[in-house]
């Protein structure tokens, strides 16, 4: 039921994700403009610039056991999200790892790791948990989560590439429309939990809705 439903809407949304780019650029610009501050630029945007360019620039780390098994990782998550049993997880060190669960798969499953941040959202979670038992959160937890958010974006920066077996599964066509908008849509989630906490994930999610309204009745009315 839920690899027929997906199936359903995967070229829908893909055209939606095209449609998006713009808008959720104007969104992501107004948030760094009205919400981004020093703090955040040195607790947070400054890890996530120097962990990017530490994993961009030292090869080796792409085929460490930590960025291999969180990328088999992410699989297994929208694996079991979309109904999935797993049914094995190998990971060895530069050689890549494998995931294997029963049913028939979708391209959701496939594209995973090339769109969700697993780490920085083991991080938010982690946050949300400090924040019931104790207030406030400590100035480097904003770090570990820039820290993961460099990460994220150096490794999909690393995994994308066209011998991706992952590509070929849910469609070069459709990997092409769909990536970059919903990369661009996480980024904007992560930035706007940095800058606003938890109630500006749908404050971001609201202003990219009403930039995209403004941007069709334009495209299409005019």
């Amino acid at each position: 039921m839920i690899n027929y439903f997906l199936s359903l809407i995967k070229w829908p949304l893909a055209c939606f994700m095209v449609i998006i780019i713009l808008p959720t650029i104007i969104a992501l610009k107004e948030l760094i403009f009205h919400y981004m501050n020093e703090y955040l630029a040195v607790w947070f945007v400054l890890p996530m610039i120097v962990m990017a360019g530490i994993w961009l620039f030292v090869p080796s780390l792409s085929g460490s056991f930590l960025a291999i098994l969180e990328h088999e990782v992410t699989h297994m998550i929208f694996a079991l999200l979309t109904g999935h049993k797993p049914v094995n997880l190998e990971v060895h060190q530069n050689k890549g790892g494998y995931f294997s669960f029963k049913g028939k798969g979708n391209w959701l499953i496939a594209l995973s790791p090339y769109f969700f941040p697993t780490f920085a959202f083991f991080v938010m979670m982690a946050g949300l948990i400090y924040k019931i038992m104790a207030q406030p959160l400590p100035d480097i937890y904003w770090s570990v989560l820039g820290v993961m958010t460099g990460y994220h974006v150096a490794s999909t920066l690393l995994e994308i590439h066209p011998k991706q077996t992952d590509f070929k599964i849910a469609g070069y066509l459709f990997t092409i429309l769909f990536l970059p908008g919903i990369n661009l849509i996480m980024y904007g989630l992560l930035l706007s939990y940095a800058c606003l906490g938890w109630s500006g994930m749908p404050f971001f999610i609201q202003a990219v809705g009403e930039n995209t309204a403004y941007f069709v009745q334009h495209l299409f009315y005019e």
